[in-house]
C-alpha cells in the first residue's frame, strides 16, 4: 500500500507490528527515556495507514484503539510488544522503547537510516551496563555469587513491591539485549564491536559470559521468581 504526502508516494510498512515500531521510533526520536501511550502510537499509525488502523466501516474517519492494543499487549509473554521485550510498560497503556525495541524499529525499511547507528550505540550502552555491573563482576571472580536474591534484584533493577509483569519484562529484556548483541556480531562477521577510535565496547566473550551469568541467576533464584509470580521463559 502507498499513501501520498506532499504529492509524493510513500510506501507503508507491510506488517502491523512494524508500523507500531516505526510509530514509536518517530514519536520518541529514539530516546529511550521518552514515554508514549498506546494512543500516541495509534494516531501515528492511523495517519500513515488509515485502512489498516481505522474503525471498520469508518476507516478514514476514526482510528480503532483495539487494534493497537492487540499489537502491544497480545499474548503478553510471547506475542505482544511488551512480551517480546520491545516495549517496557511503565504504567497503564504507557510505555518506553527498550534497546531491543529501538534496534527492531531501526530495521523497518521506512525508518530514518540514521536510526540504525543510534540503535547500535544504545545497544552497546546496554551491554556496557550489564558487563560493568558490580553483581556481574563479582560473579566473574566467584561463580558462587550472588548468594542472595536481593543482589540479583539489584542487577535486574527490581525491589520489593515490583509488579510481576515488570520483573518478567526486565529479565526478558536482558535476555533479548544479549541475543541482539550476539546477532549483531554475526551480522557483521566480527567478534567485537569497537568505537571509531578503536576502543572495544564489547566482544563475543563478553556476550557469552553475560549469557551464562544471566542463565545462572534465573536458575539459582527460580524459586524466588516463582514466589513473585514472575514468568520466565
Amino acid at each position: 500500500m502507498t499513501t501520498k504526502q506532499g504529492g509524493k508516494k510513500k510506501r507503508t510498512p507491510t506488517g502491523l507490528r512494524e508500523q507500531v515500531l516505526l510509530s514509536a521510533l518517530e514519536f520518541t526520536g529514539g530516546d529511550l527515556r521518552k514515554p508514549f501511550t498506546a494512543e500516541d502510537l495509534l494516531m501515528r499509525a492511523w495517519e500513515r495507514d488509515p485502512v489498516a488502523w481505522g474503525l471498520r466501516g469508518y476507516e478514514l474517519q476514526h482510528p480503532d484503539s483495539e487494534k493497537v492494543r492487540v499489537e502491544i499487549d497480545r499474548a503478553n509473554v510471547k506475542g505482544g510488544m511488551v512480551g517480546l521485550g520491545l516495549f517496557e510498560k511503565i504504567r497503564q497503556r504507557t510505555y518506553r522503547l527498550t534497546p531491543s525495541g529501538l534496534l527492531a524499529a531501526s530495521k523497518v525499511k521506512e525508518a530514518d537510516p540514521s536510526s540504525r547507528a543510534m540503535a547500535e550505540r544504545t545497544l552497546a550502552d546496554a551491554i556496557k551496563d550489564i558487563i560493568s555491573h558490580p553483581v556481574f563482576l563479582s560473579w566473574t571472580k566467584d561463580s558462587a555469587t550472588p548468594k542472595h536474591f536481593r543482589d540479583a534484584g539489584h542487577f535486574w533493577g527490581i525491589a520489593p513491591g515490583t509488579p510481576p509483569s515488570v520483573i518478567s519484562a526486565r529479565i526478558r529484556d536482558t535476555d533479548q539485549t544479549l541475543a541482539n548483541a550476539g546477532a549483531l556480531l554475526d551480522e557483521r562477521g566480527t567478534d567485537e564491536v569497537a568505537e571509531r577510535h578503536g576502543k572495544v565496547l564489547y566482544d563475543r566473550t563478553d556476550i557469552k559470559r553475560a549469557q551464562e551469568f544471566h542463565a545462572t541467576l534465573k536458575q539459582r533464584f527460580a524459586n524466588d521468581l516463582s514466589t513473585l509470580r514472575a514468568v520466565i521463559i
